[in-house]
């Protein structure tokens, strides 16, 4: 599958990059490794910059959107999975009395490059606090950058094992789900049972 997108975008690596960052979950932590990995795109690599400033565009696009998508319907979003997964982050940089903290603890949510967490999770936390829109897009923003650059340190201080690094990332985005979906059917059961 990633052969064929990658011949699919053999002269265009670089949309590839952010078309693959946009997506949830994935932002630079599969672009990254995808677009450096010689063993997938042979010639057609780009340079670590190049990749790091596409990743980057393209996880931070969706922000804005988010954010505002979530404050016109986050009362009747915020049920259920989504709920239980990000209330405590927005309930943890509600009770932080200094904007500078709230920004920092929301900059540092998006930076940690593990799933669950990111430019997406980051924008729907924000968009349910009381930060100012263009104080959560710098932190996002910022965030982004920090964690782009975490997964091209990695690639690079790992140089030839990128293809590696793609499969155990996406490796990890399995297990989570699995981790997830099996919590949530636990959860279930026993919320069935105590009935």
């Amino acid at each position: 599958m990633l052969e064929s997108f990658a011949e699919f975008f053999a002269d265009n690596i670089w949309l590839a990059v952010i078309l693959i960052s946009l997506i949830p979950t994935l932002e630079g932590r599969i672009a990254l490794p995808f677009a450096l990995s010689v063993s997938l795109l042979e010639n057609n690599t780009l340079p670590p910059y190049l990749a790091l400033i596409c990743a980057f565009v393209g996880s931070v696009l969706p922000a804005l959107p988010v954010v505002l998508a979530t404050r016109k319907i986050k009362n009747r979003f915020f049920t259920g999975f989504v709920q239980e997964r990000y209330m405590n982050k927005v309930n943890k940089l509600s009770t932080q009395k200094s904007t500078f903290k709230k920004l920092a603890l929301l900059c540092g949510f998006v930076a940690i490059p593990l799933p669950m967490t990111g430019v997406w999770s980051g924008s729907v936390v924000a968009g349910c606090t009381n930060l100012k829109i263009w104080q959560s897009l710098v932190a996002i923003a910022i965030g982004s950058l920090i964690s782009c650059s975490i997964i091209l340190g990695v690639c690079l201080l790992f140089a030839g094992s990128e293809l590696v690094i793609l499969y155990i990332s996406v490796g990890l985005l399995a297990l989570f789900a699995i981790y997830e979906l099996v919590v949530r059917l636990i959860k279930k059961k026993s919320k069935r049972d105590s009935i």
